[in-house]
């Protein structure tokens, strides 16, 4: 199969022919037809600081739709030739946290394109029981976006109860913070997401067409304070300027990963009785209301979604890493004949 391949140079991938992968017990193999370049991609991709985990050569990709081909045994014929997705996070089952249902947390947690081969190539393999088949009349296009929206479905249930016209300000126009804003706006809050002006163009601009405010945080200034405020910029400053935008009792959600330490004035949060939450990943429930917002939404984010075949992987890297896209996607096999690349 054809796979993208990342070195153990930072910003480079190969792409490279290499063995399908060989199935063990309890495994499918997925053809793979879509797969998102998530934020955790691009760390990975530069050698960001707390990515050292990740062992290269590696196969990128963990936000994946494809099609069943192969099954290890007889057992999971079931799922062969289904239209499905895979569960980013491959939890163990048994610690305490899975026990409890706080599977993004499990104690023995991988995720499939970081701890091992993921989905930037033709074929695929995963333990089945991560496997969720895709609804009736649902596109595999618009299926590949059903991880970064379980993260968003997570993100606002760890806020607890967003309620009608409660205010709402996410911060960071990336794909995650579009899908907070738009799990918000369901539950029909006024949503304020926020950006700088460089994020104007490709990203801030999108803001209406899913309802909710743009804001300049650079420019702008917010008019009100919010009950809520999602971080999901990883910008240190954010977090300051986000804390503070906040009414007494306001709730502040982290959801970015941050390169380097952020320090706050904890006597503010004491005397506001702001409470940090924090969310991570998604557990295996979010998938169900995903699917469900990503159906209703489907011709708005379509808009904001721009499609490389896997042979220009590096211009896809690129062009998300310089936010001059919103939320690159791979198409694996444009064509029948199959991919059309040099090989190293």
């Amino acid at each position: 199969m054809i796979a993208a391949i990342k070195t153990e140079h930072a910003r480079k991938i190969v792409l490279k022919e290499v063995p399908a992968p060989h199935l063990v017990e309890g495994e499918v193999l997925i053809k793979v037809e879509y797969c998102g370049v998530c934020g955790s991609d691009l760390h990975a991709y530069t050698h960001a600081k707390g990515y050292e985990f990740v062992e290269k050569p590696i196969i990128l990709g963990h936000e994946i739709s494809g099609i069943v081909v192969d099954c290890y045994d007889s057992s999971l014929e079931r799922l062969n030739g289904k239209n499905v997705v895979v569960e980013s996070m491959h939890y163990c089952n048994e610690c305490s946290n899975c026990r409890d249902g706080r599977f993004s947390i499990c104690e023995k947690n991988q995720v499939i394109g970081l701890h091992f081969n993921g989905g930037m190539a033709q074929f695929v393999k995963t333990k089945a029981e991560f496997v969720r088949v895709i609804p009736e009349g649902f596109s595999l296009r618009t299926a590949a976006l059903s991880e970064p929206m379980s993260i968003a479905v997570h993100a606002v249930k760890k806020a607890g109860e967003i309620k009608e016209n409660q205010v709402v300000l996410v911060q960071g126009p990336g794909i995650i913070g579009f899908f907070v804003g738009l799990v918000c706006i369901k539950k029909g809050a006024k949503v304020f997401i926020s950006g700088l002006e460089q994020d104007d163009k490709n990203r801030l601009s999108q803001a209406p067409v899913f309802g909710m405010i743009p804001q300049r945080a650079d420019r702008d200034l917010l008019d009100q304070k919010v009950d809520t405020m999602f971080e999901c910029s990883g910008s240190g400053a954010a977090v300051k300027t986000g804390i503070s935008s906040l009414k007494k009792g306001g709730k502040a959600v982290f959801v970015a990963l941050y390169e380097q330490p952020v320090s706050l004035f904890l006597t503010d949060l004491v005397r506001n009785e702001w409470p940090i939450i924090t969310s991570y990943g998604c557990d295996p429930s979010d998938y169900s209301s995903a699917f469900e917002i990503l159906k209703e939404y489907e011709k708005q984010i379509e808009t904001i979604i721009s499609y490389y075949p896997l042979s220009e992987i590096n211009q896809a890297f690129q062009d998300s890493f310089k936010q001059e896209v919103l939320k690159p996607v791979l198409v694996i096999d444009e064509a029948e004949g199959g991919i059309d690349c040099e090989f190293e």
